[in-house]
């Protein structure tokens, strides 16, 4: 084998796992050496993949490869990221940190006892090519007044507040703060249904003065994601995806579609290729385990303050001194 390819591992073979796996087999110079679920099928996952398929997690996040991915369940995530942090591994974790705020905070003091940058946290919008586009825009239109952010998804099973907002609208949070900045309060309006929430609007006060807005719909006609921002020279918005224009019924139809993957796979890809570039170097770059962290800060100010029905002022802490400056 050669010696200068990368080896790497991914925890997890759900649908985000696989993608994964299936991404970093596309890239030169690395070699998928193992996949861990203790739930997947291994002789279904070595058949397609062609590596060795674990069924302890625990053991490939010890074992001490070039690096790891952790696609796993949320509630796994802290766990596995301290495990692949004391091995040595560079670490590509997907949202969030944690399924709590506890488990993020003790990634985080893992990673600060490193005294470096090992991980680089899944928020692949800062990847896609729209959201870039925008961000490249909005810096040229002076200070920022308004960031709307719109999120539409398709899932029909009722989800816990909870699992709304850490699973889903973590994405939309830390899009706020990588384009507009911290955020420093949270007044959180919900439409219930039976067992979830089927509609999230989130007003948020950032500290710069301007303020930013996350609405986010469940179990809708589509998926979609969207972001405009009005700025004092001007306003940017995002575009969607090209699709085929359709004449049908006598009426233009644009076809949505359901496939969140389809929105963000390039991204996903531009994500990975970024992450394995970056092995080489001598930390981390990209979305911080901090991002991650200041993120489910205001995720528990958004479910305290939909408990409470009134706003919620953010947990304010001082940015680690590893992290300060860096992107």
């Amino acid at each position: 084998m050669n010696q200068q390819m990368k080896r790497v591992a991914v925890i997890g073979a759900g649908g985000m796992g696989r993608f994964h796996a299936a991404a970093l087999q596309e890239i030169p110079g690395l070699e998928l050496v193992a996949i861990a679920d203790p739930f997947a099928d291994a002789a279904a996952l070595a058949a397609e993949f062609g590596v060795e398929v674990s069924d302890d997690p625990d053991a490939v996040a010890a074992a001490g490869y070039d690096g790891v991915v952790i696609a796993s369940p949320d509630d796994t995530h802290a766990a596995l990221a301290i495990e692949v942090i004391g091995a040595g591994s560079r670490l590509l974790l997907e949202k969030p940190v944690s399924h709590d705020l506890p488990g993020a905070r003790a990634v985080l003091a893992a990673e600060e006892a490193v005294g470096h940058r090992v991980t680089q946290v899944g928020f692949m919008r800062q990847f896609d090519h729209a959201h870039l586009a925008l961000a490249e825009q909005l810096a040229k239109l002076d200070a920022l007044h308004y960031l709307r952010c719109t999120h539409r998804n398709t899932n029909t099973d009722p989800r816990t507040p909870e699992t709304v907002i850490v699973q889903s609208l973590i994405h939309d949070i830390n899009t706020v703060r990588w384009l507009a900045g911290e955020i420093t309060e949270v007044d959180a309006r919900t439409i219930p249904k039976p067992g979830g929430l089927d509609h999230v609007l989130l007003v948020l006060r950032l500290a710069s003065g301007a303020t930013a807005t996350v609405e986010f719909s469940e179990d809708t006609y589509g998926y979609e994601v969207e972001v405009e921002a009005t700025a004092q020279g001007g306003m940017v918005a995002t575009s969607a995806p090209q699709r085929p224009r359709l004449r049908v019924d006598g009426d233009y139809r644009t076809p949505i579609g359901d496939d969140w993957f389809g929105w963000f796979a390039e991204a996903y890809r531009t994500q990975d290729r970024a992450w394995v570039a970056s092995l080489d170097d001598v930390e981390a770059s990209g979305p911080s385990v901090w991002d991650g962290l200041a993120a489910q800060f205001v995720a528990e100010a958004a479910l305290e303050s939909i408990a409470n029905g009134a706003p919620v002022a953010v947990e304010a802490a001082d940015r680690p001194k590893m992290y300060e400056g860096k992107p």
